[in-house]
């Protein structure tokens, strides 16, 4: 019997082109727009950071109309229409004059959006690639990092150009989304190997076909969102999901302001922290989904909760001492940044395997949207009251919190899987 090319390449191209255009040019680099928007329509700041929160609550709302339409409809006839419907609300957004029509619109916006970003990376990877899967999982968000080194000063040069330098900027961001992504979707995207005549990637030599059947038929194929959600597994998930949201979103919002107001040189500092922290985590969001091939998810979070620790650690010690070159070992921290990202998507298929995966992704999302609101918030809180060196030894404990949490979800896996061993 012939077997039939493997098509899973494309669809990691895919993935990756998924992480580099919509989710670098309009997630990642839309920060960009705060100041030059602010300026022009004489808005405030706070009223403009309303837009980011409507945005992520509006996308995890997305993400849940979403999976269940890329599971059972035509996946790529669907995310032809969320990209227009995306692009389309940019388009509109440069026609906005009240901040109310930017709530709107953006919050729109991101209900497509949700079907361009982490929703179809993490489900096209997870049914294309049985082994390798976090490798695989951490190349495709590694484009995300890339992206946003690219895409920033290219839509800097537009904002700048004028008063309304940001409408040109949106713009190019809507029509560049829009055809790459309709291009992708028409001939990339795939939306699993059972579809094509073929079967997920798998390692191993030929030679050990028989080998690979059995372990094709011992395969378990996972749990229904129903029986998931009602699982001590899942609560463990969501304690991994929410601390990794506070982890992130705490961590990373508030260190430019800290690293200025020890500093105290205008920013200078911060920016060159911060240009280290990128390139870094491009790094660790590579390696970090190959050692949790290599040594398994609880190990790899292991080691990732002691790099957080020590990063976190350099960052009391420069607000101790004050010597400039300690503040970098916040580098250690960029190397496990590939947690918010890899962590959860791989995690889902382990716990509760691939069955109904898109849902029960999709669900465990919005609570990581919440930790990451909450954490920004959060650190404002413990900051304002015992200073930022508390506040980073109290990340700390987070960090050790997530990893007795991704244990305890594994743990609950395992319980899973011998309750219903066919899947249920």
């Amino acid at each position: 019997m012939e077997t039939k090319k493997f098509k899973g390449w494309g669809v990691l191209v895919a993935a990756f082109i998924l992480s580099f255009i919509p989710t670098a040019i309009m997630s990642n680099c839309f920060s960009l727009f705060m100041a030059p928007v602010c300026a022009d329509l004489g808005f405030s700041t706070t009223s403009w950071s309303m837009v980011s929160l409507i945005s992520s609550f509006a996308s995890a709302i997305g993400a849940m109309i979403i999976a269940g339409m890329y599971q059972k409809k035509n996946m790529k006839l669907i995310m032809m229409i969320v990209t227009i419907g995306t692009s389309l609300c940019w388009v509109v957004a440069t026609f906005c004059t009240a901040i109310w029509q930017f709530y709107l619109i953006f919050g729109l916006s991101n209900i497509f959006m949700a079907g361009l970003t982490q929703l179809p990376i993490s489900m096209l990877v997870t049914a294309w690639f049985e082994d390798r899967r976090a490798t695989m999982m951490s190349i495709a968000y590694a484009g995300g990092g890339l992206g946003g080194t690219v895409w920033s000063p290219v839509l800097t040069k537009f904002i700048s150009s004028g008063t309304d330098g940001w409408k040109t900027a949106m713009l190019f961001a809507a029509v560049t989304v829009g055809v790459i992504t309709v291009l992708t979707a028409l001939f990339l995207v795939k939306r699993s190997p059972a579809e094509y005549g073929t079967e997920p990637y798998r390692t191993g030599n030929k030679t050990d076909q028989k080998d690979s059947r059995q372990e094709k038929a011992a395969e378990w194929i996972g749990v229904s969102k129903k029986v998931a959600t009602k699982s001590s597994a899942w609560y463990c998930v969501l304690g991994v999901v929410i601390c990794v949201g506070i982890l992130a979103a705490g961590v990373t919002t508030h260190v430019p302001n800290f690293v200025t107001s020890i500093a105290q040189d205008g920013g200078t500092l911060q920016g060159t922290v911060l240009s280290v922290y990128s390139v870094v985590s491009i790094f660790g969001m590579l390696g970090g989904g190959v050692l949790m091939d290599k040594l398994g998810i609880r190990k790899t979070v292991l080691c990732a909760a002691v790099l957080v620790i020590v990063g976190l650690a350099s960052l009391v010690a420069y607000s101790v001492t004050g010597i400039t070159v300690v503040v970098f070992g916040y580098a250690f921290f960029a190397l496990a940044m590939f947690l918010p990202k890899v962590l959860p998507a791989v995690l889902m298929s382990k716990v509760f395997g691939t069955k109904d995966y898109a849902g029960i992704y999709a669900t465990a999302n919005l609570f990581f949207l919440i930790g990451s609101a909450f954490g920004a918030v959060l650190t404002s809180i413990i900051q304002g009251i015992a200073g930022y060196g508390m506040t980073w030894i109290f990340y700390m404990i987070v960090a050790v919190l997530m990893f007795f949490f991704v244990s305890g979800a594994i743990n609950g896996s395992e319980k899973l899987q011998a309750k219903y061993p066919q899947g249920d």
